[in-house]
């Protein structure tokens, strides 16, 4: 940890190879915070955060200096130099709105304050606002490597001239090669003059609304010497940190070999979805005997949606549950057949799964129920199957795609024996879940009477959910394959 004891460490510093770096903090090279950090590792660089009150630009400063790395020569470990200069927050404040933070202080002032029982930090410290041009100096002058912010840039000029201002942009813009440290200067659009056409990055943070719900987005206008692949993304200030919400992937890792799911288990009242997340975000799972409408974005990838049902659904079987499938009309249930078939096992996929199918050349299979595209005959069929179904098994899930049944039966399918066939899924304690991605009639006679209504959309390549019946916030999608099969992790803007 460094103390004030700074001109015996700069001299240990001075002998180090600046390439060697410890590792830390870091997931994936395609994270646009890594690059913002490996940006402010370059000589001198400085990176101007603007945007409106609230939208997370102090916390995007702090997690870039958590985020500063040591450096190390051979076995000996240097850590870097983390600075925090306020003019808008009080230390204390800071401390209470970021409790991840613990030690404070100046180690370039004698008067530093040192909170011991908030030991073991991430070691920021926090410099008093004044005599901000001095300050900037001195720790180039210290040869130390890291990083200082200095949280706002029109706060530190609040009480400087004309003359003052230019001092105080020479001493952070000046010889740029020659110093360790990066700067990270936070701007509320106020007294900036030219300082975007001088520092070497740009980034803008904003807030939005969708549907009434918050959204937060992070552009980087400009970051000198690196390749931005994205330039935007989603993020979250969750428990007082900057998440940024990744691009969500929808591939695994086809060397894998996929694993039986491991469920999530049911309640008493509630059935679990297969992500403890998402049963959060629905108050405890889905109610048994309920329906959920799950409304589709045409931005959102078709895979997308097959990954969240297919967790849903293999959970339900996992516990001994039953599921009966209308797969989308673009999807085959042979298709849906190799997707579930390695995550719940063969012997549980033919007993417990029955998957419709409307083309009549494919060959019959046990879990296989093949219909004809007529609609009192279909639904004949399906209502025996369900009395079967029923007394095999307690926890039920019908997961049916709306735009299917309107392809193959057109609009006006407002059959009496539909209607019953929902009360006797109702009467049975099963679930519902209907996907719909088109307006049309059997969409908006679902909806009239389902329990849940959720919207998935895709935004900035990262795919959001949110819940209208019962209200959320929006939430970010990331599917994992680390386990061996898909799981489902959510991110809440907040």
């Amino acid at each position: 940890m460094i103390r004030d004891e700074a001109p015996d460490q700069t001299i240990a510093i001075q002998k180090f190879d600046e390439s060697e770096t410890l590792p830390g903090g870091r997931n994936g090279t395609n994270d646009m915070l890594n690059l913002i950090s490996k940006f402010l590792e370059a000589a001198g660089n400085v990176l101007l955060i603007q945007g409106p009150p609230g939208a997370g630009k102090t916390t995007l400063a702090l997690e870039l200096l958590r985020r500063v790395q040591a450096t190390r020569m051979g076995s000996t470990v240097v850590p870097p130099a983390r600075f925090y200069v306020p003019s808008r927050v009080s230390p204390n404040k800071l401390r209470k709105h970021f409790p991840w933070i613990h030690e404070m202080h100046d180690p370039l002032s004698k008067n530093t304050s040192r909170d011991n029982s908030m030991k073991g930090s991430a070691e920021i410290r926090v410099s008093e606002a004044d005599d901000v041009f001095n300050k900037v100096l001195t720790l180039k002058r210290s040869r130390l490597r890291g990083l200082m912010v200095i949280d706002s840039w029109e706060g530190a000029l609040r009480n400087t001239s004309e003359d003052g201002r230019r001092m105080i942009e020479s001493a952070i813009l000046s010889d740029p090669d020659d110093n360790r440290v990066g700067v990270v200067l936070v701007s509320e659009g106020g007294r900036v003059g030219d300082l975007p056409n001088l520092v070497d990055g740009i980034v803008t943070l904003s807030s939005s609304e969708l549907d009434g719900r918050r959204l937060r987005t992070i552009v980087v206008n400009k970051l000198r010497g690196q390749r931005v692949k994205s330039d935007r993304a989603l993020f979250s200030l969750d428990k007082g940190k900057f998440k940024l919400l990744p691009n969500t992937q929808f591939e695994s890792d086809s060397s894998k070999r996929p694993h039986i799911l491991s469920p999530v288990p049911h309640t008493e009242s509630f059935f679990s979805t297969g992500s403890q997340d998402l049963d959060i975000m629905l108050k405890g799972g889905i109610r048994k005997g309920s329906s959920i409408l799950i409304d589709v974005n045409n931005t959102v990838p078709t895979m997308g949606v097959r990954l969240l049902l297919r967790i849903i659904n293999a959970n339900f079987v996992n516990q001994g549950g039953f599921s009966c499938i209308v797969p989308f009309s673009t999807v085959s249930s042979e298709n849906v057949a190799e997707s579930l078939r390695p995550i719940i096992g063969e012997t549980t996929f033919n007993e417990r799964v029955r998957i419709m199918e409307y083309n009549q050349e494919l060959p019959p299979e046990k879990w296989r129920v093949l219909l004809k595209g007529n609609p009192l005959d279909d639904f004949t069929l399906f209502g025996k199957i369900w009395k079967e179904v029923e007394t095999d098994s307690s926890s039920i899930i019908l997961a049916i795609d709306l735009d299917k049944l309107v392809q193959i039966y057109g609009d006006n399918l407002m059959l009496p024996s539909l209607a019953n066939l929902g009360a006797s899924i109702r009467d049975a304690g099963a679930v519902t879940l209907a996907v719909a991605s088109e307006p049309n009639k059997i969409r908006e006679a679902f909806l009239r009477t389902a329990d849940y209504y959720l919207k998935v959309e895709s935004i900035n390549d990262t795919m959001v959910i949110y819940g209208v019946k019962p209200f959320t916030n929006v939430h970010g999608v990331e599917f994992a394959f680390d386990r061996g099969y898909p799981s489902l992790r959510l991110t809440e803007i907040v």
